[in-house]
């Protein structure tokens, strides 16, 4: 049974991605940023401040792809970097207005096409789904604050 979820949970994902790609390119939303790069710019926006490397962290980007992905979003003024107060090495990452108004224009256009996915289900799958959803948010929290959240041991060689 666990082998299904896993496998049904990787095929949501990749529908997600996937409607955020066509969503991208049949020009619905307008702005730049989707994807990886929208993931970012909800970490920065939830977390004002975040360095490269703690959003790395975060994200499971590489530092240097981090690092490439806020120089094109800072110069599409999606995001802002400004040198740390207290040491100047560090780069301090912030949500400009423009960024937030692209984050809430994905956050709308997602739901209205998760609506529409839904749109056809009944409130018995609909409950299904809101108590299976549900029960994973607890496991991922519980995971996320004893500090086991994905942690299996070695990572695989390949």
């Amino acid at each position: 049974m666990q082998n299904e979820i896993i496998e049904l949970l990787r095929d949501v994902v990749r529908g997600f991605r996937r409607q955020h790609v066509q969503l991208a390119v049949s020009e619905q939303v307008p702005f730049p940023v989707y994807g990886v790069s929208l993931a970012a710019v909800r970490e920065i926006s939830e977390h004002p401040g975040i360095t490269v490397n703690e959003l790395a962290r975060l994200t499971g980007l590489p530092k240097s792809r981090v690092s490439v992905l806020m120089t094109r979003l800072a110069a599409q003024r999606i995001v802002r970097k400004d040198s740390d107060e207290h040491d100047g090495r560090l780069v301090r990452l912030h949500i400009t207005p423009e960024g937030r108004q692209c984050v809430a224009a994905w956050t709308v256009a997602g739901q209205r096409a998760i609506g529409a996915l839904l749109q056809p289900l009944g409130d018995d799958e609909l409950d299904i789904i809101a108590r299976g959803l549900a029960a994973l948010q607890r496991a991922f929290r519980r995971a996320q604050e004893q500090g086991t959240a994905g942690h299996t041991g070695s990572p695989p060689p390949c």
